[in-house]
Formats: C-alpha cells, sequence, structure tokens
C-alpha cells in the first residue's frame, strides 16, 4: 500500500521520555516528507506546544497540517484553522461547578491556547505543565470573571495516576452521555466536545486532501490513540501502549525510546 499520510501521536509516541526526537525518528520522517506524504501530529496538545516540535522535522506551510486539542482543530501549519470544535460557555460553568462541589484540580484550554483554572489553596502540577507546555500563560479566573461567550476546546481534571484512577468512574458518569471523555496522559483526564477525537479528524483532514483512510497510517500508545488507529488503513501502536490500544492496532512497533515510530515508518512507508 502506498500511504499518503502519516498521523502521529506526540507523547510517548514520536517523543522519547525526555521529549526529544530521536535521529532515526527524524531521519524517516524527513524522507516520508520527501516523498510527498503529509506527516500530520496529531496530539491532545495546542498549536504551541506541537508547533515546536513540527519545526524540528521541517513540517511547515500551507500544505502540511497538525490535528491539536485531541481532534478539536484541524489547522494547516501556518495556523489557518480549518475545522474546529468548542464547547460552550454553559458546559465551561457546569464543568467548573462540578470541579469545585467534588475538590478537584482542572484546567481549560481556549482555542488560542490559553490555560484557565481556579484554586482555592494551591494548583496542581499538572495544571502548571499543562500551561508550561501551551507556552501562552496561566490565568486565575472563575466562570463569571470572563465574557459569557467564552469557550473552550478541552476540560481538564488533573491529578496523580491514583487520584485520577479514584474520580474517574463519576466523571464518566456525569459526562459521558454527552461528551467524549478520555484519559490522554499521566495526570490528565480530559472532557472534549462528544464527536471530536482523533479518528474523527483524520477523517475530515483525509476527505478534505483526497485521500481515502486506507491510504493513512497512524500511531499511539494510548486510549485516546484508539478511534484512529482503528479508522486508517494501518493502526500502530506502540510497545509502551496500553494494552487495548495494542489490541486496536494491526501492528506494535518498538517503543517510544527506541525509535518505534521510525522503524514503522520505514518498514511500511519506505
Amino acid at each position: 500500500m502506498d500511504y499518503k499520510m502519516i498521523a502521529l501521536d506526540l507523547d510517548d509516541t514520536l517523543l522519547t521520555t525526555q521529549k526529544t526526537i530521536s535521529d532515526q525518528n527524524k531521519s524517516a520522517i524527513k524522507r516520508a516528507l520527501t516523498k510527498g506524504i503529509k506527516v500530520v501530529m496529531c496530539s491532545g496538545r495546542t498549536h504551541n506546544a506541537v508547533i515546536k516540535f513540527a519545526d524540528q522535522l521541517g513540517i511547515s506551510g500551507s500544505e502540511q497540517y497538525m490535528i491539536t486539542n485531541g481532534g478539536a482543530i484541524i489547522e494547516d501549519m501556518n495556523g489557518k484553522i480549518m475545522y474546529q470544535e468548542m464547547l460552550s460557555n454553559e458546559f465551561y460553568r457546569e464543568f467548573v461547578q462540578f470541579v469545585h462541589d467534588n475538590n478537584l484540580h482542572y484546567n481549560v484550554v481556549d482555542n488560542h491556547g490559553n490555560t484557565y483554572t481556579s484554586s482555592e489553596d494551591w494548583i496542581d502540577k499538572y495544571t502548571i505543565m499543562q500551561a508550561h507546555e501551551n507556552a501562552n500563560g496561566l490565568y486565575l479566573k472563575e466562570p463569571d470573571e470572563l465574557p459569557d461567550d467564552f469557550k473552550i476546546v478541552k476540560a481538564i481534571i488533573n491529578g496523580s495516576e491514583s487520584e485520577l484512577d479514584s474520580v474517574s468512574a463519576m466523571v464518566h458518569e456525569k459526562f459521558d452521555k454527552d461528551y467524549f471523555v478520555v484519559r490522554t496522559g499521566i495526570g490528565f483526564l480530559e472532557v472534549f466536545p462528544q464527536h471530536v477525537n482523533k479518528g474523527k479528524a483524520i477523517k475530515v483532514l483525509a476527505e478534505e486532501l483526497g485521500f481515502d483512510l486506507s491510504e493513512v497510517m497512524a500511531m499511539g500508545d494510548r486510549d485516546n490513540d484508539i478511534p484512529m488507529l482503528k479508522i486508517v488503513g494501518k493502526g500502530v501502536a506502540m510497545e509502551n501502549g496500553l494494552p487495548d490500544v495494542k489490541a486496536s492496532a494491526d501492528y506494535v512497533t518498538a517503543d517510544n525510546n527506541h525509535s518505534g515510530v521510525g522503524l514503522a515508518i520505514e518498514k511500511f512507508v519506505l
């Protein structure tokens, strides 16, 4: 199969544990780009937290694309938004009330990559990490301190793995009916618009570019990657991926610290 597009999750997939891109991954991706293949970073991260890695790989311009915020935004590498799905101000208020009622820590992100939270006492380290990655500042605001038309792309409950394990069922029970709830990484339990996920976004982008989904390869390691691994022609899970992710994939490559992405591209694309 001649693949026309490769969709890559970032954390614990393309990136090593140290948040770097291995030389083997860089080399394979650059060779794919020279063949005219679209290499699309597909991440729960925001624009600023993705673009720096795209720059390292030479993925740029209006003919290359990235999927951010877990599939809520598709944009070209010049930052032109082609598709976005937002969560309403009503949801934002309901979510913050739920967080306060249950003494949880949270942040929400708008479509410019700004991070917002509010805190009675201390700010969770994962909220600070999120804001640092977004590179757009952290705003301490209650919903009443923001405009009535303020919308967000995602809402995130933060905490240690054990803390999130203990509240996960409650969060799913509260929001599953109308929204997409998923663990995206250590410390992050995220709520998206109901039909927003990486698989849906890849489908939208492939249709826009005139590609069949059978001509797309995708790679990932966590629950939020499963929709894209299932929908594409070749779904590749990382060796370090969760069991459910491996079960959803067509192939399991090496782990993120041993250039699993580069090895899969060499095997199936080059």
